[in-house]
């Protein structure tokens, strides 16, 4: 008898760790849950702001205020027919005078590219410049040449995917952004 009942004491003690197992598993998890349901809020309101992956020390820095952007730019070279940009940080090209292009993913580095407006100012290597062209076309209308042409006096556009997102971070448009140096 007495046996039995140190038996069925054993059951209940393992009984009981069990279920403050279980409890403790229960509570981590609602932890976890509230955890993301506070932070993921947090970061919607106040932006996800990419964090540079490359050393950027040596990179020229890009500086938009008015959307809270400060991000390096690495110098891009054409391959295979096209530029690519980095995934984290925006790139550059030039071919031409007086003229920079700047690319980057709408969904990192430009996610707030469409909040800018005319007449708007950054600076980019200690030059300031002034927004005065904002447009957005479809993939298909955008003439590069045209782009890529020399200027009359320095220029920067910036290029990210606008419109309806497609496959392999692409976009059927593109937010085209121009600004003129000031200074």
């Amino acid at each position: 008898m007495e046996e039995s009942w140190r038996l069925s004491s054993l059951f209940e003690v393992e009984r009981k760790k069990i279920k403050l197992n279980q409890w403790t598993k229960r509570r981590t998890r609602i932890a976890y849950v509230a955890l993301f349901a506070i932070v993921l809020p947090l970061c919607f309101y106040f932006g996800f702001q990419p964090v540079s992956s490359v050393e950027a020390s040596n990179y020229p820095i890009l500086n938009i205020p008015t959307i809270g952007l400060s991000t390096p730019v690495l110098k891009l070279t054409i391959q295979d027919r096209q530029l690519i940009a980095p995934d984290d940080i925006a790139g550059s090209y030039s071919q031409a005078e007086n003229k920079l292009f700047i690319i980057g993913h709408s969904s990192t580095v430009f996610q707030k590219l469409d909040m800018l407006k005319i007449y708007d100012q950054f600076t980019y290597e200690s030059k300031t410049y002034q927004v005065t062209n904002l447009a957005i076309l479809e993939k298909a209308n955008i003439d590069m040449r045209e782009i890529l042409a020399p200027a009359d006096q320095e220029t920067i556009v910036i290029m990210t995917c606008a419109g309806t997102p497609l496959a392999n971070q692409d976009a059927t448009h593109r937010l085209i952004v121009t600004a003129t140096a000031i200074n």
